[in-house]
């Protein structure tokens, strides 16, 4: 008879488990961006990666539902753990300063990547239509989180003010990613994405405030 597995053993190789495959994930990542930068998205196949990492193509798949989450999942995980933030705050801030507090987290997780989302920005360059699939990452998430603040508002707002209150912030949140990850010959000691998302924020502010 074998003997029972305790907790402890269960806890430490399921953890074992995820280790292992953050570290194949991060494998077929980088080996992804080279090649993205180097034959181009479009030329890339999920063959090419595959074989780059020294595994078969149904392996890839228990890793990557495809080259797009390859691409893009970083960017829509960090997203999705934004909203979380954007629930917390919600019931209790404006919906100004829930957005504020959201996005200004969402930045703060970007920089903690930079160098791997800069990389996925020059690749997103190199074409046109890979560069509208990066600012479809922006505009999917608009209804998500505009319908997350809705729920906390109970009527407060009109939905379609709502609507375009969130596409506002997120064209900020667009614009500053594009200053921090352009090439800049003239200015090497660019200033982080938090600085410059909340420069773009209060201009925001600046111009409601004219408004009135």
């Amino acid at each position: 008879m074998h003997d029972a597995i305790s907790p402890q053993e269960d806890t430490s190789a399921l953890s074992l488990r995820e280790r292992q495959k953050a570290l194949a994930q991060s494998a077929i990542e980088e080996t992804a961006l080279r090649l993205f930068l180097r034959q181009g998205y479009e030329h890339t196949s999920i063959q090419d990666i595959a074989g780059a990492v020294k595994m078969s193509p149904r392996t890839f798949f228990r890793y990557f539902a495809s080259k797009d989450e390859v691409l893009l999942g970083p960017m829509r995980a960090a997203q999705q753990e934004a909203l979380i933030a954007l629930r917390r705050t919600a019931t209790t801030f404006t919906p100004h300063a829930a957005l504020r507090v959201m996005l200004i987290h969402l930045a703060r997780r970007y920089e903690e990547q930079r160098d791997g989302f800069a990389l996925r920005y020059q690749v997103v360059m190199q074409s046109p239509s890979i560069a509208s699939l990066f600012l479809f990452t922006f505009v999917e998430a608009e209804p998500v989180i505009s319908q997350a603040l809705s729920a906390h508002l109970e009527g407060a707002m009109d939905r379609n003010e709502i609507r375009f209150l969130v596409a506002l912030h997120m064209a900020a949140l667009r614009v500053a990613i594009e200053e921090w990850l352009e090439p800049d010959d003239i200015h090497d000691d660019r200033e982080n994405l938090v600085t410059l998302l909340s420069q773009r924020l209060d201009q925001l502010s600046s111009l409601s405030l004219k408004r009135k």
